[in-house]
């Protein structure tokens, strides 16, 4: 629906502009969710642990323009972090994410690269136990983008999320303050122009 709303958008550049198909493979850590305001014995914070997420990236790039939507999979589990120590049970918590991202060329370099700033919502869909919670939140991301070899091009991402807490009442003991759930990542991928 966005992809659509976008190509009506400019219809103009629709001629001008390329496809492209591409899979992504993240280092994605966490924070946030909930943490202690007792000052208890238990850990600090809880929250989904660190991952490595894959994912398959499908785009349209319009001159400095584009739009992304892009599928992402890992399983975080869950993690008790403190200070000095992080414990994390990846038996249970896997993650499917789903993000449609808007893009602006901001600059170059070489004669050939691109820096993009992209920005959308994402969908987080979170397994726990028997149980699946989704999630709305906010995508953000600074892109440089290469050529490879002939259609191929690679993209690394500085990307960061927001969305409200992955845990619900009920879900910690009451000492434990639910917070927004954030993630910074680094996403490598390579991408082939159809």
């Amino acid at each position: 629906l966005a992809l659509v709303a976008l190509l009506a958008a400019f219809p103009d550049r629709v001629a001008l502009g390329q496809w492209y198909v591409g899979l992504e493979l993240e280092s994605a850590r966490y924070g946030g969710s909930a943490r202690d305001t007792s000052n208890g014995s238990g850990p600090p914070t809880f929250r989904p642990g660190d991952a490595t997420m894959a994912g398959v990236r499908v785009e349209r790039v319009m001159g400095r323009l584009g739009v992304a939507v892009r599928g992402s999979y890992g399983t975080p589990g869950l993690a008790a972090a403190g200070p000095d120590l992080t414990i994390t049970d990846r038996s249970f918590g896997e993650l499917i994410e789903l993000a449609t991202l808007f893009a602006v060329r901001v600059g170059g370099i070489g004669p050939s690269g691109a820096i993009r700033a992209e920005m959308g919502p994402a969908l987080h869909l979170w397994d726990v136990g028997d149980e699946r919670r989704s999630r709305i939140g906010a995508l953000g991301a600074l892109a440089y983008e290469w050529p490879v070899a002939g259609r191929f091009s690679g993209a690394i991402r500085l990307e960061g999320a927001l969305s409200r807490s992955w845990f619900e009442d009920g879900d910690l003991p009451p000492e434990y303050e639910r917070r927004v759930t954030w993630r910074y990542g680094v996403p490598l991928g390579l991408r082939y122009r159809l």
